[in-house]
């Protein structure tokens, strides 16, 4: 679904072609110096709640944003699987948080935290 990539001082997200039309963008790139907290979540799907642009199958796969009822704008690209909530600083690319499924989620973390140490 997305590919994560550590590059030039930012976090780089790229989106499948399948999955642009409910995200709406090819990538998305945040300054690591935007992020203010990384957390591990086991239940990526249980994140993404309020109203919704986007695609859901039911228990198995969410994409698109999600506005909380805090008025908290979530890019949302997740699965059955382990993953990664992003808390940023700002609104960046129309959202305030990630949260998104990827494999080997806590070695990202932790690449994460080395690159904005």
């Amino acid at each position: 679904m997305i590919e994560v990539e550590i590059r030039a001082g930012a976090l780089e997200l790229r989106h499948a072609p399948w999955t642009r039309p409910f995200v709406g963008r090819a990538t998305t790139r945040v300054p690591l110096g935007a992020i203010r907290e990384v957390r591990l979540v086991e239940r990526p799907l249980a994140e993404a709640r309020g109203l919704r642009r986007g695609l859901v199958v039911s228990g198995r796969l969410k994409l698109g944003v999600w506005t909380g009822w805090d008025r908290v704008k979530r890019l949302v690209c997740a699965r059955r699987a382990p993953g990664l909530r992003i808390v940023l600083d700002r609104r960046i690319a129309g959202v305030d948080e990630l949260v998104f499924s990827v494999d080997a989620a806590g070695r990202l973390r932790a690449g994460i935290a080395g690159a904005r140490a």
